[in-house]
C-alpha cells in the first residue's frame, strides 16, 4: 500500500489527536485473549504490526497507548489480517520469542488464490529460498542460491467464484518464517494470492478489495501455565 508523503503526514496528525478512548475502543474491539502475561489480537488488514521509517500509525503503537509495556514477539505484513501475540512483560518476550526461535508455535493461515490448484483436500509443500530483492522494494523473490531455505506446507480446502473467477481457497503453514513467505511461494506456486497489491496483477489483483491473506489460528505454550494454548479468529473473505 503506497501513501504520498501528505497522507502520510495527515494520517500521522490525526492518529496523534484521537482520544485515548479510540485506543482503548480499538483495543477492546480486536482482543482474542488477554492476561497478565499475554496479549492476542486480531490485527486488521491494512494496519502496520510496527511504525514505519515515515507512517507512525501501528497496531503496536495503538496497544502502547492502552498499555506502555507491551512488547513486541513477531509480525504481519501490513496487508495480512489475523493473529498476534505480543507479550506484557520482558520475561513473557524472551519465553515467547525463543519458542519462534524453537519453531515450535504453529500458525496456520487461509488464501484464496487465482484460479484451480490441485484437487480438494491435496497437500503438498513449497520448499525454495525467499529473499528481498532491492531493484523491485518492497517485492521479494525466490531465490535457489539464496543460503536460508523457506518452507511452506499447503492443503487445498476448494473452490469457489470471486466476481466471476475461480479462485482456490487454501489452508498455507509456515514453517519457516521469511518476509514475504507465503505471497512469494504463492506466486511460484503459480496461483497468486488474489488481492495482493504487490505481487498480484490484473484480474487476480482487481477481483478483491484486500490481499486474501489471514492468520486463522495460532498454538503455542504459556509463558508462566506451560500449558499449550490455542487461538482462531474468523476468516474475514
Amino acid at each position: 500500500m503506497f501513501f504520498s508523503d501528505e497522507n502520510v503526514a495527515a494520517l500521522n496528525k490525526q492518529e496523534y489527536q484521537y482520544p485515548t478512548e479510540f485506543f482503548q475502543n480499538f483495543a477492546q474491539k480486536i482482543t482474542i485473549y488477554e492476561d497478565d502475561d499475554i496479549w492476542i489480537v486480531d490485527k486488521p488488514a491494512g494496519l502496520l504490526s510496527v511504525d514505519g521509517k515515515t507512517l507512525k500509525v501501528s497496531l503496536l503503537s495503538r496497544l502502547e497507548r492502552v498499555n506502555p509495556k507491551v512488547k513486541l514477539i513477531h509480525r504481519l505484513d501490513m496487508d495480512t489480517s489475523g493473529l498476534l501475540i505480543f507479550a506484557k512483560n520482558a520475561a513473557a518476550q524472551t519465553h515467547i520469542s525463543k519458542q519462534f526461535i524453537d519453531r515450535l508455535p504453529q500458525k496456520t493461515y487461509q488464501a484464496r488464490v487465482i484460479g484451480e490448484w490441485g484437487s480438494v483436500g491435496a497437500t503438498g509443500k513449497i520448499s525454495v529460498p525467499v529473499r528481498y530483492e532491492p531493484t523491485t522494494k518492497p517485492r521479494h523473490i525466490v531465490d535457489h542460491n539464496w543460503s536460508k531455505n523457506a518452507l511452506t506446507l499447503y492443503e487445498v480446502l476448494g473452490y469457489e467464484q470471486c466476481n466471476g473467477q475461480t479462485v482456490t481457497r487454501v489452508l498455507l503453514k509456515p514453517v519457516t518464517g521469511r518476509s514475504h513467505q507465503l505471497r512469494v511461494h504463492m506466486v511460484h506456486s503459480g496461483h497468486v494470492i488474489i488481492g495482493d497489491p504487490i505481487y498480484a496483477e490484473g484480474v487476480a489483483l482487481d477481483i478483491a478489495p484486500r490481499l486474501n491473506l489471514h492468520a486463522q489460528q495460532l498454538r503455542l505454550k504459556h509463558p508462566v501455565l506451560e500449558a499449550w494454548m490455542d487461538w482462531e479468529s474468523p476468516v474475514p473473505f
